[in-house]
C-alpha cells in the first residue's frame, strides 16, 4: 500500500487495478474519492463476463457510487451473460453494443464497417517520423503524455 500511495501522490492518467484494490485504496485514503469523481473520464471493465465470478460484485457496486455521470464506461467481454447485463445496467447510460463476428461464421466481415482500424508497417528507425506526420496532419487527436501509470501488483505483469 505504501508504494501505491507514492505512485498515487497526484491523480494518475492511467490506473490499472482490480476492483478490490481500488476499494482498498479508497477506504484507506490512498486514493481520494473526490479525485476519482473530479478526474475520472474513462473506466474500462475488462473480462466483464467474469468479474462477478471472481468475487468483485460488491466492490463494483461500491465503486459505482464514486463514478461521475460524465464518465465513459467500456465493458469488454468475450461472451454475453447475465453478469454482463447486470454490469451494463449498473454502469452504462446509453450503451452501444459492438459485437465482432467470429472468423468463418459466414457473416459479412470480421470487423464491422463502423469500426476503423489502421496499420502502418515501418522500420523502427522511421517510427517517430510516421508519428510526427500523423500528428502534424491532424489524423489523430493530440492527447499524448502520461503523467503516471499504476500497475496493481495483484495483476500479472505480462
Amino acid at each position: 500500500m505504501a508504494s501505491t500511495a507514492t505512485a498515487l501522490s497526484g491523480p494518475p492518467y492511467i490506473f490499472v487495478s482490480t476492483p478490490a484494490c481500488v476499494q482498498r485504496c479508497l477506504s484507506s485514503g490512498v486514493l481520494q474519492a473526490k479525485s476519482v469523481h473530479d478526474y475520472l473520464s474513462i473506466i474500462i471493465l475488462d473480462k466483464a463476463d467474469l468479474l462477478f465470478t471472481y468475487g468483485y460484485e460488491k466492490n463494483l457496486k461500491d465503486l459505482k457510487t464514486h463514478i461521475p455521470k460524465r464518465c465513459q464506461c467500456l465493458l469488454m467481454a468475450a461472451t454475453s451473460s447475465d453478469d454482463v447485463e447486470s454490469l451494463k445496467k449498473l454502469y452504462l447510460h446509453n450503451p452501444y453494443i459492438l459485437t465482432l463476428a467470429e472468423v468463418g461464421d459466414g457473416k459479412d466481415e470480421i470487423v464491422p464497417k463502423n469500426v476503423q482500424q489502421f496499420w502502418i508497417q515501418c522500420s523502427y528507425r522511421d517510427k517517430l517520423l510516421y508519428i510526427l506526420a500523423i500528428l502534424k496532419l491532424d489524423l489523430v487527436q493530440k492527447k499524448f503524455g502520461i503523467k503516471s501509470a499504476v500497475l496493481n501488483a495483484e495483476l500479472p505483469v505480462n
